[in-house]
């Protein structure tokens, strides 16, 4: 049931877009809480380390430390003394190079891009205490664990879809239970409903035939009597009818020709379409086949030409047009001039039981006829809409055709 499929999707995405969040919200905090306790840790190895120098801070093994040097320099800024468990050479260039850079920077921490270090200078007796951090490995191990903490992150997420995905269908089940229930007493409800309502016809058609009554008002009461039970026969036949199509499970395997269900359903309607004095055309391409049921197919048709011929005003036009639209696509459109349909109503027209304004209406059916034409089409694989524009709506179909096998080619 189509109804069931959107629950159970709209069970998923909101399931899946709270796991999101909670999965993202938790995950950037165990990064950023790592990167910035790093961070921290890094930044008081520096600090220790340009206080006390080697020896000092040499005395904390416990402590995991990232590769670091120190460059002491004297009061013409040129390196002295090399210290620190990371040694960059002898190339007492490259070391005047960096400690020059340092010096000469506004602020007495920073980083030096091109080599990829951080640097922390303190005053040292005539020179400077400079120490570098090598920030190579940091970036890596941070870099290695955000792609863990992502590839972590997306396996819990398929994981929990898969879960949500299995557990939507027990969430809905109850719903699709209670669904089915209902269909059933609809189904079970109208059948037993025609039987009663057909003998109430009956008995009163022959006491209006075997004895009529003599006066006025029973002559009026009888008539009542057929009229409504008429009306509510027609009711229970079209609520079994839809019943019926939204229960059916048999597989579509045979094809028909649709243009023929079209042409056949077009001349039945012309008799009556003259008559309230309106015009029927139809413009029908040949030889179009689609997988489905003939009988349905012109149930369809019959519930589109019907209501055409009830929201067309006298003098107007009801048209018909059968066309292939594509690879495989055909399009039926059932148009009729009048009142345009409003654009927040061309959803709500088909639903069970739906009745537009009285303008519209007429007070005539029930509401039942586009909500049976829905479900027909579904069960087709189909899609119908409504267009309304320039004082006309369209009532627009589309099915897959298939293709005629030899067999039927050669009968």
């Amino acid at each position: 049931m189509k109804e069931l499929k959107w629950l159970r999707i709209k069970f998923v995405l909101s399931n899946m877009g709270m796991v999101t969040v909670v999965i993202a919200l938790a995950f950037l905090a165990v990064g950023y809480f790592t990167q910035y306790r790093m961070d921290q840790n890094n930044e008081r190895m520096m600090r220790e380390a340009a206080l006390y120098g080697q020896e000092g801070f040499a005395l904390d093994a416990g402590r995991v430390r990232m590769p670091y040097f120190i460059l002491v320099t004297d009061g013409n800024n040129q390196v002295v003394r090399v210290e620190g468990q990371y040694s960059p050479g002898r190339d007492d260039e490259l070391l005047n190079r960096l400690a020059v850079q340092s010096i000469d920077a506004d602020s007495d921490g920073g980083f030096l891009e091109m080599y990829q270090l951080r640097y922390l200078r303190r005053p040292f007796e005539e020179g400077y205490r400079i120490v570098y951090l090598d920030t190579s490995l940091g970036d890596s191990f941070a870099e290695s664990m955000w792609r863990s903490l992502g590839m972590i992150g997306l396996a819990v997420w398929l994981v929990l879809f898969g879960i949500s995905f299995v557990l939507s269908k027990w969430a809905v089940d109850p719903v699709r239970q209670s669904i089915q229930r209902e269909k059933q007493f609809v189904a079970d409800a109208s059948h037993e409903l025609k039987t009663p309502l057909t003998v109430i016809m009956a008995n009163a058609q022959l006491l209006g035939e075997q004895d009529p009554p003599k006066d006025e008002d029973g002559r009026r009461w009888l008539s009542n009597i057929l009229q409504e039970a008429g009306e509510m026969k027609r009711l229970v036949e079209e609520m079994l009818a839809l019943a019926r199509s939204e229960a059916a499970v048999r597989p579509l395997r045979e094809s028909c020709c649709l243009s023929d269900v079209v042409i056949e359903s077009v001349l039945s309607f012309e008799a009556v379409f003259y008559q309230d004095h309106r015009e029927l055309c139809s413009d029908v391409e040949e030889n179009i086949r689609v997988r489905g049921d003939e009988k349905e197919l012109g149930s369809l048709l019959r519930i589109l030409l019907d209501n055409g011929e009830k929201y067309t005003p006298a003098g107007g036009r009801t048209s018909v047009r059968l066309e292939r639209t594509g690879a495989r696509r055909v399009r039926l459109t059932v148009a009729n001039t009048g009142e345009e349909i409003p654009a927040d109503k061309r959803k709500e027209i088909f639903e069970r039981f739906y009745r537009s304004d009285g303008s519209r209406s007429g007070g005539e059916g029930y509401g039942l006829g586009l909500a049976i034409g829905k479900s027909i089409v579904e069960r087709h694989r189909g899609k119908i809409w409504v267009e309304s524009s320039r004082g006309e709506n369209r009532f627009i179909v589309e099915f897959r055709t298939v293709e005629r096998n030899q067999k039927e080619e050669r009968e």
